[in-house]
Order: structure tokens, then sequence, then C-alpha cells
């Protein structure tokens, strides 16, 4: 798996969340299961 810098990853099970100050080709999983990469949240506007 390669990671991007300044992506969150999240492990649905444990609810462990980490971010990723170094981009590459890594393996990012808890007990063997493969975090997920999370989707940025959609702030509201500041109208």
């Amino acid at each position: 798996m390669v990671v991007q810098l300044g992506k969150r990853y999240k492990d649905e099970s444990t609810e462990v969340e980490v971010l990723c100050i170094k981009p590459g080709d890594c393996d990012l999983n808890i007990d063997g299961r493969p975090m997920e990469e999370l989707q940025p949240k959609v702030l509201p506007s500041a109208d």
C-alpha cells in the first residue's frame, strides 16, 4: 500500500486513527486488517 502525506487512515474495529507524516510504500494494518483511508470532512461554508 502506498500511503500519502497528510492522509488519515482508520481501523474500524479498534477505532485507531493515524495521520501519515511521511509518504511511502508500507503496510498499515492492525491484527492483519488493512486500515482504510478516510475521506476529508466537508466543512460548512463561511457565508
